[in-house]
């Protein structure tokens, strides 16, 4: 069976490739854009390279030649940047690659979204049902509900979507967050908000890649959202803690209450837009309505629909994080990247 994987040098999409490559009778091809890192990706075999651009449509053609199942990953994930890079990828992006697979007789595409579509509505256990968020926030919780909707609109229209609404993803290879994460933490340079006493939602990588799996040949899951979230119930206090535990740091000491953190905040993202910040602020809105209240979803859709089970616990999870970190390579197994193929349209 071939299959295709846009986004493929990234985080989530380097992990898949590998997962998926590793299979027997499957032909594996990651889409790439000509500038990619394409580190994670060094030494992994039976992976065909492709370079291209989501946004290309002939591009997107070439790629999906023959293609049973497309794993789109690809997007702009950030919590700062101007509107047109959002939609650019999360939107229109996602409907460029709908299009194609649907003109390529794809048979289904799983479709990677996010739980803040919910709009972090506060609360444990939100489930699937619980509607997206009711107005207009942060651009990438916009345009990630935006490019949802859209995916889904192609379901039953000659495809099956299978949509995937990963919370917080960690593990090796999480250049995004472990690692400014774990920087700060060795430098002591992190505080908590109220404590870190708010329940989070983390899901690690290998348990969201089992949950793709699934979702790329269930028979229930065509049509259907699935939350990836680790299971239990894990503080900020307690993430932190550990994490502390295995760099072999101290925990942090300092809090701030969120009722003094959110003015904060908002001063610091107001200044940073004044006088045209390129890159995100330390400090902003995204990140604190993260931190400042329970964001916490429920996961039994998966396991009654997909028969999926979160295999590595949350403390596993941070244990691998961290031991990554503290050994890192820069390539996942050595070697080097295999030649990058440019399409023939």
């Amino acid at each position: 069976m071939k299959v295709l994987v846009t986004g493929a040098n990234g985080f989530i999409g380097s992990n898949l490739c590998a997962r998926l490559a590793r299979h027997s009778g499957m032909e594996v091809t990651g889409l790439v854009r000509p500038t990619s890192d394409l580190s994670f990706l060094a030494g992994l075999e039976r992976l065909r390279l492709v370079s291209g651009d989501i946004g290309d449509p002939a591009c997107l053609a070439a790629a999906m030649r023959d293609v049973a199942v497309v794993y789109h990953v690809a997007g702009f994930s950030a919590d700062w940047g101007p509107w047109r890079d959002f939609r650019a990828a999360n939107v229109e992006g996602v409907r460029q690659v709908m299009e194609a697979a649907r003109r390529a007789d794809v048979r289904r595409v799983v479709h990677i979204s996010s739980v803040s579509i919910y709009g972090f509505p506060g609360g444990v256990d939100i489930a699937e049902s619980a509607p997206f968020t009711p107005r207009p926030q942060d651009r990438y919780i916009t345009t990630k509900a935006e490019g949802e909707r859209l995916a889904m609109s192609y379901h039953g229209q000659g495809l099956e979507v299978v949509v995937i609404r990963p919370a917080g993803v960690y593990g090796p290879c999480d250049r995004t967050t472990t690692v400014p994460l774990a920087a700060a933490l060795l430098a002591g340079k992190f505080l908590f908000v109220d404590g870190g006493s708010h329940i989070m939602a983390p899901v690690y990588i290998d348990n969201l890649l089992d949950m793709m799996e699934l979702a790329g040949h269930g028979a229930a899951a065509p049509g259907e959202a699935f939350n990836a979230v680790d299971d239990g119930y894990t503080t900020w206090r307690q993430y932190i803690e550990w994490l502390c535990a295995d760099l072999g740091c101290a925990p942090p000491r300092l809090s701030l209450p969120s009722g003094l953190a959110w003015p904060i905040a908002v001063a610091v993202e107001v200044a940073a837009k004044a006088f045209g910040k390129k890159t995100s602020p330390l400090v902003n809105t995204y990140r604190l309505r993260a931190v400042m209240q329970n964001n916490h979803y429920n996961n039994e859709k998966a396991k009654r629909l997909l028969n999926w089970r979160p295999a590595v616990s949350t403390r596993e999870g941070v244990r691998r994080a961290a031991a990554w970190y503290l050994n890192a390579s820069p390539t996942r197994g050595g070697g080097s990247v295999r030649s990058v193929e440019a399409i023939s349209t």
